[in-house]
């Protein structure tokens, strides 16, 4: 008995961390964000042919940051200005990721965040959170989708780390800190 009442515990933690994630959400970001990271000056630079994109996901958003690949592989099959867009699926502990042009961050515990930001920041890699409020915790961007579709930064990081973006993105975007 006491064994089935932990195996419960077990489970039902681990499917109160899953986060529900919207679909039309998904579907806007994975049109804009690779969009907004050509935008970052580094990025638009790199001679590199390619825009690396690692999704960065704990284990019960698994099935989510696969959507999310394809969703963005479906929306840029060929190439996005001259660069062939490519996603990776990375779990939490990022020391296994190396040459990305930027991270799309899901759902994580707020230290996890700060320490995602920490790196990304150190290794000058911009962040893209799911969720507008992440930027808080140190990422880049996020967009938020209401009324009106706006791209939010977070201008404390971008100062701090020096990402330059696009004037026209600046002049669209909302600043958080």
């Amino acid at each position: 008995m006491i064994q089935r009442l932990f195996l419960l515990l077990l489970v039902l933690s681990v499917l109160l961390r899953a986060k529900e994630y919207n679909d039309t959400v998904m579907d806007i970001e994975a049109k804009l964000f690779p969009k907004i990271a050509l935008l970052e000056e580094r990025i638009a630079n790199n001679p590199s042919p390619y825009l690396t994109i690692a999704i960065i996901y704990t284990e019960p958003d698994y099935n989510v940051a696969q959507n999310f690949k394809q969703k963005i592989e479906s929306c840029y099959p060929n190439k996005l200005r001259d660069k062939k867009v490519l996603v990776t699926l990375a779990q939490f502990g990022l020391s296994h990721i190396v040459d990305t042009d930027a991270l799309l961050v899901l759902s994580h515990e707020p230290r996890e965040l700060e320490i995602i930001a920490l790196w990304a920041n150190k290794n000058k890699i911009v962040t893209f959170a799911y969720e507008p409020a992440f930027l808080e915790y140190g990422l880049t961007a996020s967009i938020y989708i209401g009324k009106a579709t706006k791209p939010y930064l977070n201008n404390s990081i971008i100062k701090k780390h020096g990402f330059v973006f696009d004037p026209y993105l600046l002049q669209l975007s909302k600043f958080t800190h």
